[in-house]
């Protein structure tokens, strides 16, 4: 018995793995990227591979034979995804493929996880207080958005052609500690952090921040996941959200807040997407339905944890 997350490092990777002991087997981490100092976990057996290398792949799946698997990798930013969308694509979409053809032909009785995206129901029907259910058609917008439905499409390919065992999570945004600069919540807060470290100028610098998101805790997701490993259906999909919208504007304040600084907001237009959904928000009644789950962090304290190790972070390189 053992368990793989793919993109083990990131933030969502290292949450989940911090879940797990030992009494699953052995813990391994495959990630095209190495394991940061307040990411690293000493129970983890980490790979530093492409997920494209087939042959690397398949050796560290015929090595460990994991029987529970977690596809998290990806080249998951909206925005990198706009300017670099072949990127994206390959690594998205063949990496997926990449893994699903490899189980199959090592370990093919293995569960996997796959990790979509709320980003696949777009701008829904030009209803601006949707709420979106798994029903729902999908609407991509953007390269990412794209590659998520493509991978979604392999998941059924794999269960239809070869009986593979794959469940789809689609999870909205989130945040908290361990979070990627890539998105708006650390950026600020990074930000934010070298002001009061630095006695900074009090300014900080977004992207749109009229536009509205069903965000979670990053450890509340990583919990959901868990909990539906061993009792999502084969095929389904489960959205794993809050059911409720804040604006960025609002967060973006709420860790302004947190730092007891005046600090100004302003637009930097090279921030800014050419598309942005004004509002994502899900639906999680069936996942509460199925595993009892529900979220436990509210996002205040997910912004505090958020800021308070950018802090440790920016003085951990000082």
């Amino acid at each position: 018995m053992s368990v793989l997350v793919t993109g083990g490092t990131g933030s969502l990777g290292y949450h989940l793995l911090s879940l797990f002991t030992k009494t699953k087997g052995d813990l391994i981490s495959y990630s095209h990227t190495p394991s940061v100092s307040y990411r690293f976990l000493k129970h983890v057996t980490y790979y530093e591979e492409d997920l494209l290398n087939e042959k690397a792949l398949r050796k560290v799946l015929e090595k460990h034979m994991p029987d529970e698997i977690y596809h998290i990798a990806a080249q998951n930013s909206v925005g990198v995804s706009q300017k670099n969308p072949y990127h994206t694509l390959k690594t998205n979409i063949l990496g997926t493929q990449c893994l699903f053809e490899c189980v199959r032909k090592v370990i093919p009785k293995s569960r996997i996880v796959f990790i979509s995206s709320c980003e696949l129901y777009g701008g829904g029907r030009g209803i601006v207080d949707i709420v979106h259910k798994e029903t729902d058609e999908i609407i991509p917008l953007t390269p990412f958005a794209t590659s998520k439905a493509s991978c979604e499409l392999l998941v059924k390919q794999y269960i239809n052609a070869f009986k593979m065992d794959i469940i789809v999570v689609r999870p909205f945004h989130f945040a908290g500690p361990s979070q990627s600069m890539h998105y708006v919540l650390p950026s600020v807060a990074r930000q934010i952090a070298e002001i009061e470290i630095y006695d900074g100028e009090l300014v900080v610098y977004t992207g749109n921040l009229d536009i509205s998101r069903d965000i979670l805790d990053v450890r509340d997701l990583a919990r959901g996941i868990a909990l539906l490993f061993p009792c999502g259906k084969t095929g389904e999909i489960y959205n794993i959200c809050s059911g409720k919208a804040r604006t960025i504007r609002e967060l973006v304040e709420n860790v302004i807040q947190i730092s007891k600084q005046p600090i100004d907001i302003r637009i930097d237009p090279s921030l800014e997407r050419s598309q942005d959904i004004p509002l994502l928000a899900g639906s999680p009644e069936k996942m509460m339905g199925l595993t009892g789950w529900k979220p436990i962090i509210s996002i205040e304290d997910s912004l505090k944890d958020l800021y308070t190790e950018m802090k440790k972070r920016i003085q951990a390189v000082d």
